[in-house]
C-alpha cells in the first residue's frame, strides 16, 4: 500500500498540473501569436504530459528516477518563479496568482515525496500498480 504522503503528493501534483494547464490557457492567444498554434499546442501537450507521466510513475509505480526528475522540474519551476519575482516580471492579476499557487503546490508535493515513510516505500521494488490505502 502507498503511504499517505505519496497519495497526498499525487493529488497535490495533479492539482498543480491542472493549474499549469490553466495558466497556459490564460496566455493562449499570446502563445499562438508568438509561436504559432502547432508549437504552442505541442509544447503545452508535452509539458502537461511529461508532468502527468512523472507523477504517475512516481506515485503509482514507485519509480525513484521519476521522483527525482519530478523534483528537478519542481526546482526549475521554483527558480523560474523566483527569477520572475526578483526581476519584477511576475505576471499581475489572476495569472500571477495561478503561477504562484502552482509552484507552491509542486514544492509541497515534492516535500511529501521525501518524507520518511515515502522514502521507505520508494526503496521497495514495485512490480504492479499500487492500491490506495
Amino acid at each position: 500500500m502507498r503511504p499517505k504522503s505519496v497519495v497526498q503528493s499525487e493529488r497535490i501534483y495533479l492539482v498543480a498540473t491542472i493549474l499549469l494547464l490553466a495558466s497556459s490557457l490564460m496566455v493562449w492567444p499570446e502563445l499562438i501569436a508568438v509561436y504559432g498554434i502547432g508549437l504552442a499546442a505541442g509544447v503545452t501537450a508535452f509539458t502537461v504530459g511529461a508532468f502527468l507521466l512523472l507523477i504517475l510513475l512516481s506515485t503509482r509505480r514507485g519509480s525513484n528516477v521519476s521522483r527525482w526528475l519530478l523534483t528537478i522540474l519542481t526546482v526549475i519551476g521554483t527558480a523560474s518563479l523566483l527569477y520572475q519575482v526578483a526581476t519584477a516580471q511576475l505576471a499581475f492579476g489572476m495569472l500571477g496568482v495561478v503561477n504562484t499557487v502552482q509552484v507552491v503546490l509542486t514544492i509541497v508535493g515534492a516535500v511529501l515525496l521525501f518524507r520518511p515513510n515515502a522514502g521507505i516505500w520508494f526503496a521497495r521494488e514495485h512490480d504492479d500498480w499500487e492500491e490506495d490505502q
